[in-house]
């Protein structure tokens, strides 16, 4: 009779090993979450191997004893069974240990998250703060086009940006004067170019020091932040008019605007220049050709 049973549990075992080896095997990663980590596949063996152990010690008892010898029996099966239940303690230990593990992991992702969350909301302030400096610096300037005035010999008042029309008509008009006294004399023409331009700026440094200042500043600001790559310095160059990036030229060029010199070349500010207004075409030369842009 045991046989038979024994026979029947084995057949039965072999039917539906695969569903419950699959069944278990689902339990068994429901409970420690992860059914790609390797730690939870090799618990999962040492977990059938420990059942496998129990069931196998059972049958040899149930099977192989004669009952009526039950002390003897108890002694075996408490014997053999006793270390495959410290086993399976030592089993919910690992299992423990390994969810600890997914938990932590988990903490990790999240506070990385969290902290990617801070530093993308740390720079999206960072920019809105530099663009509103930058846009606060772009009004004054304007402001400052705004306040310049001009008043001619006969009271005629000249304001704003249509100042830079005059300034450069008096520039035009000082350069054609130095060529006539002093390239008679053997001068070269950037001698005279820069007498020209001393003696333009000594008459006109009270309206035109404080707006090179300013606007070389608004160019630094944006320079020494990390959004020079942005459409910040189109917008400052799309602020000067013809006039003006003529006058920043002749400036750059002088003693007066050598600091200015550097970023005007880096980032082409004279990109839209009238070149051909240019008081002599050779000047365009004095300058790099990065500083005209394509």
């Amino acid at each position: 009779m045991k046989w038979i049973i024994l026979i029947g549990i084995i057949i039965i075992s072999v039917i539906y090993w695969k569903k419950f080896h699959e069944k278990a095997y689902q339990i068994f990663i429901g409970i420690l979450g992860d059914a790609n980590n390797k730690t939870s596949k090799n618990l999962f063996i040492l977990f059938k191997f420990a059942i496998y152990a129990t069931i196998i010690v059972l049958l040899i008892n149930i099977f192989f004893n004669d009952f009526s010898k039950l002390g003897e029996w108890g002694d075996f099966f408490g014997g053999t069974l006793n270390p495959l239940l410290t086993f399976l303690t030592f089993m919910g230990l690992l299992i423990t240990i390994v969810l600890q593990q997914s938990e932590l992991k988990e903490s990790r992702k999240e506070f990385k998250r969290s902290a990617d969350a801070l530093f993308e909301q740390s720079l999206n302030t960072r920019k809105q703060s530099f663009e509103s400096t930058f846009f606060q610096m772009i009004s004054i300037h304007n402001d400052l086009v705004n306040s310049i005035d001009l008043q001619s010999k006969n009271g005629n008042l000249t304001q704003g940006r249509d100042c830079f029309n005059t300034f450069y008509t008096r520039l035009n008009k000082q350069y054609r004067d130095d060529i006539k006294n002093y390239m008679g004399g053997g001068q070269s023409d950037k001698v005279v170019l820069e007498h020209t331009y001393k003696t333009f700026w000594k008459y006109h440094q009270t309206e035109l020091g404080h707006y090179y200042r300013y606007l070389y500043n608004v160019v630094r600001f944006v320079s020494e932040s990390n959004y020079d790559d942005g459409p910040y310095i189109r917008l400052i160059r799309a602020q000067l008019s013809d006039q003006e990036l003529l006058m920043l030229f002749y400036n750059s060029t002088s003693e007066y605007g050598r600091n200015f010199k550097k970023y005007i070349e880096q980032y082409a500010l004279l990109d839209n220049m009238p070149e051909i207004r240019l008081l002599n075409s050779n000047h365009k030369d004095l300058l790099n050709k990065s500083a005209y842009g394509n």
